[in-house]
């Protein structure tokens, strides 16, 4: 019973590991869009509104062809960035909002580090056996 339990627990642990990394692997080419297509868009009239991520990263844009669809750009420099579409933002062009991050993200941020050794630890742990400190001869 111990034992099918460790390989249940090992076989979900690889499958979550799994499942991230094929998700972080995956590209949504529909939903992405490059930094040069986004200024070019700007330069053109085409952006309806910009909500840039809480540490200045990504930007999420919305065209204004009609479309529901919220396409993501990497922002390399957003201080840049902000120097460029300032006078399109002056004219009224687009709209410029930060998009807050929620607090469920910020509290798993900060936890992980210490969710991955409590994991790591109990599984050293469950590994080692269950000996009662006695020695086995």
């Amino acid at each position: 019973m111990k034992k099918s339990l460790k390989s249940l627990a090992m076989w979900l642990i690889m499958g979550i590991i799994l499942i991230v990394l094929i998700s972080s692997i995956m590209d949504n080419s529909q939903n992405q869009m490059t930094y040069s297509e986004l200024m070019i868009a700007i330069e053109n009239g085409k952006v309806e509104n910009i909500e840039i991520s809480a540490d200045g990263s990504k930007g999420y844009v919305k065209l204004k062809d009609g479309s529901k669809i919220e396409k993501e750009v990497n922002i390399p420099s957003l201080d840049n960035f902000m120097d460029r579409v300032s006078s399109h933002l002056a004219e009224g062009n687009f709209t410029l909002e930060e998009k807050s991050q929620s607090i469920i993200i910020t509290i798993l941020g900060l936890l992980s580090p210490f969710g991955i050794a409590i994991i790591f630890f109990v599984f050293w742990f469950l590994l080692m056996g269950n000996s009662g400190g006695r020695s086995r001869k």
